[in-house]
């Protein structure tokens, strides 16, 4: 949360966003500042704290949380070069949200132009690339599910796990924009 602020936060504003006790918190900070981690000034009774950018250890924090955009950059860049292109590429659920558990799949859906069958070689052979770049990025699995825009749209409303994680959410990474509407009751169909 301090590599997130570029203001000082208050303990209490960090046990608001850890979901923590001030206690838990103070304790956790309280070793940080010890090692030089994270900076802590007064103001009257109240303590203010930052993350040292300039500690060894502070590059390390904001380049880990700057890992998502690079992994995304990189599949922007290795699927525009595709041949045959995918209609597109796209994060869904957890990963599209940015809220891959460290032991998650990162969820990938890439879309098949129907002109293109699933066992082309070249083909095949990129999106299998694609795959073990993000698990060598990320150290996650990818789960990777190939539609085609028709069997797209039919996920898109059903309660079978692609429709699920459509709801959650999804990030466009290549190709055209899929949008999911927002609201109650469902996604709605895939554009």
């Amino acid at each position: 949360m301090l590599a997130g602020a570029h203001e000082a936060v208050t303990g209490n504003q960090l046990a608001r966003l850890a979901g923590r006790s001030y206690a838990q918190v103070y304790a956790v900070v309280g070793r940080m500042v010890d090692e030089g981690l994270v900076t802590c000034d007064r103001y009257g009774r109240t303590k203010v704290y930052r993350l040292n950018r300039d500690h060894d250890l502070g590059h390390g924090i904001v380049r880990i949380l700057a890992a998502p955009g690079r992994i995304e950059s990189e599949i922007r860049q290795l699927t525009v070069a595709w041949d045959p292109p995918a209609e597109s590429v796209a994060l869904i659920g957890s990963a599209a949200r940015r809220r891959t558990p460290p032991d998650g799949d990162v969820d990938l859906l890439v879309v098949r132009p129907l002109t293109v069958s699933r066992n082309e070689p070249r083909w095949r052979t990129q999106v299998l690339d694609l795959t073990r770049r993000i698990e060598a990025l990320s150290g996650n699995p990818v789960q990777l599910t190939e539609v085609d825009r028709v069997d797209l749209r039919q996920a898109a409303g059903s309660e079978d796990a692609l429709g699920k994680l459509l709801r959650i959410g999804v990030r466009t990474l290549g190709g055209q924009r899929l949008v999911m509407p927002s609201g109650e009751g469902g996604a709605g169909a895939v554009r």
